[in-house]
């Protein structure tokens, strides 16, 4: 069957190039993948799919099923772009302004895409079904992978596991990293808004200066992973915005605070969220002034089971060699595969896309690029991924 798989695989390696291609030109934000979603609805029809479209908005569904009935195993795509101004000089870059496949989802969908038609020539070989799922709003806190799963994307057929990967440049092409457990972080974001009173620069005695308040609170938070954590946990608290008066004598009504953290872990993130609620509550208290907390838990932890990693790691040792099928180290970023995790045992990898000996830009800068050699890779590496599964 390998030999099947990467035959299929090699087969429509052009292809692939020339979907992540027509992806990376015409790039969406989360909610707005309305071009996106009609290109891959229309290609898994081609291929004779049963297509559902605008599942939690944009979302798309393909159902792609085999012989006859057995388990059903959903391989999932995210769709949205960045708002960054693309700076890479190739002929196919982005033509919507401020906008880009930064992230490497044109590569997702182009390698879930890949994997359909390969299963789809195989469909005979295997009992069960496959269900295609392209996922929009992944960059935006409205979580399209919530929003696809209340619409009741894991059902008519029950989803029974779940895979997918990530693009990575820090692996060069060829190569796969993978860990069992927790893999993903759980995501929280956070808004403080700190009231004090207002009035003349000269006069402070009349006033009580939010900004003040504010630098208080700011340091005060982060005494949280060093005092109140255990130093063997990974955990990050980080401030990102802080906005407050608008005239250097005048001291403000308001500053508003807003920032992140990520941990391994529901019960961590909601200890944590109380222990902003008791700081900011005794040194607002203590100057006179008053705070509101908006603390929201958005991405879960990101769980890679036992038997689906075995099950993916098995497969990049027969496609890649065991010296390319790597052991990832868990990370601090968030995904919201994690919630298809929480709901069914899933896999999700990180596939190479680095350029070997060259200077390769991170995600989210707007000069990265990806090496398209690793799309056919992906493609097989889910593909007889599913058909172990199937079996």
């Amino acid at each position: 069957m390998l030999e099947k798989v990467m035959k299929a695989a090699h087969a429509i390696e052009e292809a692939l190039i020339t979907i992540r291609r027509d992806i990376h030109r015409q790039p969406e934000l989360a909610l707005q993948e309305y071009k996106t979603a009609k290109y891959i609805a229309d290609r898994l029809r081609a291929l004779g799919c049963e297509v559902t479209e605008n599942v939690g908005s944009t979302g798309v569904a393909g159902l792609l099923r085999g012989r006859e009935s057995g388990k059903t195993l959903a391989i999932r795509a995210d769709m949205d772009a960045l708002p960054i101004k693309e700076e890479t000089e190739h002929g196919f870059c982005s033509t919507t302004p401020g906008v880009m496949h930064a992230c490497g989802h044109d590569a997702h969908i182009a390698v879930v895409l890949g994997a359909a038609e390969i299963l789809f020539s195989l469909k005979d070989s295997f009992a069960g079904n496959i269900k295609l799922i392209f996922q929009p709003s992944e960059e935006s806190p409205v979580g399209g992978a919530d929003q696809m799963l209340e619409e009741g994307v894991l059902e008519n057929p029950h989803v029974d596991a779940a895979l997918g990967l990530h693009v990575t440049p820090e692996l060069p092409a060829g190569q796969m990293g993978c860990k069992e457990g927790p893999f993903f972080a759980s995501v929280a974001y956070f808004t403080i808004e700190i009231m004090g009173k207002g009035g003349h620069g000269a006069l402070p005695q009349h006033s009580v200066n939010p900004i003040l308040v504010a630098a208080e609170c700011i340091q005060a938070l982060q005494t949280i992973p060093s005092a109140q954590i255990d130093p063997m946990e990974p955990f990050v608290l980080s401030i990102g915005s802080i906005h407050g008066g608008q005239k250097s004598n005048i001291i403000p009504e308001k500053v508003t605070i807003e920032g992140t953290v990520r941990c391994f872990g529901d019960e961590l993130m909601s200890r944590t969220g109380q222990i902003m609620e008791n700081l900011l509550r005794s040194i607002t208290s203590a100057y006179g002034a008053a705070y509101r907390l908006n603390f929201r838990s958005e991405v879960k932890t990101l769980i890679n089971d036992q038997g689906m990693i075995g099950l993916i790691k098995e497969a990049g040792e027969e496609i890649l060699g065991k010296d390319h099928t790597l052991a990832a180290q868990p990370v601090l970023l968030g995904d919201d595969f994690a919630s298809f995790s929480q709901l069914v045992p899933s896999a999700y990898i990180y596939l190479g896309v680095g350029f070997p000996g060259q200077p390769n830009p991170p995600l989210h800068h707007p000069k990265f690029d990806l090496n398209e050699e690793a799309l056919p890779i992906g493609a097989a590496l889910l593909s007889y991924t599913a058909l172990k599964f199937l079996s």
